[in-house]
């Protein structure tokens, strides 16, 4: 056979590099991570378009394909809740991207703590990740007996989404404001009780410091649940409820409790008609809740670095972002990196130890 001419294998060679470069995204330099998770030594990634898996050359030179095989999303609580609607949307679209099944796994209890501590045990492999929440991270001050330290046994791949609440009064209670009901509450202590779905959770944590600012004397009451409490709140057994705005949207548009207040720098698009706390006079109470993807310490570079590209592409689609905010949601902004998560953890983490240490909230179980 006759060698191509110089111009035709000239011709050859650029197709070729045209077709490289058009399946794959982009060529990463990897430098070890300052949180110690990731492998050591320099690596070349070369990632595929966003059905493929990632190739990534390891430090002893052999090239991994990410990921191979189906990933398992540990939710911490049961099917049905907000944690659930969230973890659905996510795992449908990481699908796609990665060409593998993202399953579902749930594994409740301890406020999210149960699925956290399996995740933590689990091969740290990028086949098994988890769905964070605020009441794992503070397990330290909350959960006794709980075997994992969230801190150093789990590692930040992206914020999903976040979750903000809102402060709802019972159709029982006759005030026609919110300045009017504590108005109420502070001549009559302890004749009103605020709930919430448990102990140590985000809305018992607003309910203390709400109590605290706005110098309210009424008693926090903990349920099993967010639907338990709201059941009370309906039938005149509780006062007021802190609850998620995903979980409180169809009461609140059946008409069976009023919204009163968010806890939020920004009014929330679902009920955009519901005034911020800090418009009724009581700023520095704004706490989202949030939900996270966590991985095993130990987990490849390569893998956080592919879910984190992944979670972003989902919560990027326009039907699961619309889903998410019509649903209660906040998404998260454009920096939405490990390393950004990591620095929002320590602070939150931080904020609300502080407070669990001022009010001894402390050793649940």
């Amino acid at each position: 056979m006759t060698a191509p001419e110089p111009v035709r294998l000239v011709s050859l060679l650029s197709t070729s590099c045209r077709a490289l470069q058009d399946s794959c995204s982009t060529i990463y330099i990897h430098r070890r991570s300052k949180m110690g998770c990731r492998r050591k030594g320099l690596g070349l990634w070369l990632v595929a378009g966003s059905v493929f898996p990632l190739a990534a050359m390891s430090s002893n030179g052999v090239v991994e394909v990410y990921p191979k095989r189906p990933i398992t999303l540990v939710v911490g609580f049961p099917p049905g809740g907000g944690a659930d609607v969230v973890a659905r949307q996510l795992a449908g679209q990481m699908t796609i991207d990665l060409g593998q099944n993202v399953i579902l796994a749930y594994r409740p209890g301890a406020a999210g703590n149960i699925g956290a501590a399996a995740v933590a045990r689990s091969p740290a492999d990028g086949y098994t990740v988890y769905l964070g929440v605020r009441p794992a991270a503070l397990h330290k001050s909350l959960f006794k007996g709980i075997d994992y330290d969230f801190a150093k046994d789990l590692v930040p791949i992206g914020m999903v989404a976040r979750v903000p609440y809102v402060l709802l009064m019972g159709k029982h209670v006759a005030a026609t404001s919110l300045q009017d009901a504590f108005a109420q509450a502070r001549a009559r202590p302890d004749a009103f009780t605020c709930a919430s779905p448990g102990l140590g959770s985000t809305n018992h944590l607003l309910c203390e410091d709400l109590k605290e600012k706005a110098a309210l004397p009424w008693a926090h009451v903990p349920y099993k649940g967010e639907a338990a409490a709201m059941i009370d709140l309906i039938g005149g057994r509780a006062d007021f409820a802190v609850a998620s705005v995903p979980g409180a949207l169809s009461y609140i548009a059946a008409d069976n409790v009023r919204p009163m207040a968010v806890f939020a720098e920004n009014r929330v698009s679902a009920i955009a008609a519901v005034p911020r706390m800090e418009e009724h006079g009581y700023g520095g109470i704004d706490a989202h809740g949030w939900c996270a993807i966590m991985a095993p310490a130990g987990t490849p570079s390569y893998a956080i670095s592919r879910l984190n590209r992944a979670i972003n592409a989902a919560i990027s689609n326009v039907e699961v972002r619309k889903k998410l905010v019509r649903l209660g949601y906040v998404m998260p902004g454009a920096d939405n990196t490990p390393e950004a998560l990591e620095r929002f953890l320590v602070e939150d983490t931080a904020r609300w130890t502080e407070i669990l240490a001022q009010w001894q909230i402390k050793g649940l179980q």
